[in-house]
């Protein structure tokens, strides 16, 4: 069986046919992925000694990603379906894989001279946020409009999030997103917070709590 993609060839063996009863999947299922960040894509059959055995993976838009090999390359926001096909070419399983664009975040600094402050303690699943592999974000109105960034004090760790007010009004529901670089996928804070300016939130002494889970 030869199948083409992006100008690449692949050659499916003639090997007797051992395939029967055995399923495959891709683990990569309600992957997302930031634009510019790649993600290695994986497969699990049924059958562990099929591990190992040849896939072919297919995009149906090339334009959101890219392929090289077995890693998926992020280049611009939208949606875009993987398809694996293995098993000498009798299995297929695909999934959808969510690209979001950079967290990139402007000056309203200038605009808005006001800001509103969470001293945090950020968790993920119960442990204690990794800023090496993981970014949270706040928006208002679906804008980017704070980071959270590791402080120091008193040889206290904590999150310190400074949020700008993207409009005149200064107002609106804050939405604490993360993005976990690392297990590629996209978590919401389960919490309704108001933007108020000059507002702050937690303490060194008393954190405010942030937990995020699936």
């Amino acid at each position: 069986m030869l199948l083409t993609s992006c100008g690449d060839y692949f050659q499916f063996g003639e090997e007797p046919n051992d395939w029967e009863g055995i399923s495959m999947r891709i683990t990569n299922e309600s992957a997302c992925i930031m634009v510019g960040d790649s993600m290695p894509l994986g497969i699990e059959f049924s059958d562990t000694s099929k591990t190992g055995s040849p896939v072919f993976w297919m995009l149906s838009d090339q334009n959101i990603a890219k392929l090289q090999n077995d890693t998926l390359k992020a280049h611009q926001p939208g949606v875009v379906d993987v398809m694996a096909i293995g098993g000498n070419g009798l299995l297929s399983d695909t999934c959808q894989v969510r690209v979001i664009d950079r967290w990139e975040l402007q000056d309203f600094s200038m605009l808005h001279p006001s800001d509103m402050v969470i001293y945090a303690d950020i968790r993920v699943d119960a442990e204690p946020w990794n800023d090496s592999t993981m970014m949270v974000g706040a928006f208002i109105g679906g804008q980017l409009t704070g980071l959270a960034v590791r402080r120091e004090a008193f040889g206290i760790p904590y999150a310190e999030l400074r949020i700008w007010a993207p409009t005149d009004q200064g107002q609106g529901r804050i939405d604490l997103r993360c993005y976990d670089r690392k297990n590629f996928r996209l978590l919401f804070l389960k919490e309704d917070i108001e933007f108020n300016a000059c507002n702050t939130l937690g303490t060194l002494s008393n954190l405010y709590p942030i937990n995020f889970s699936r």
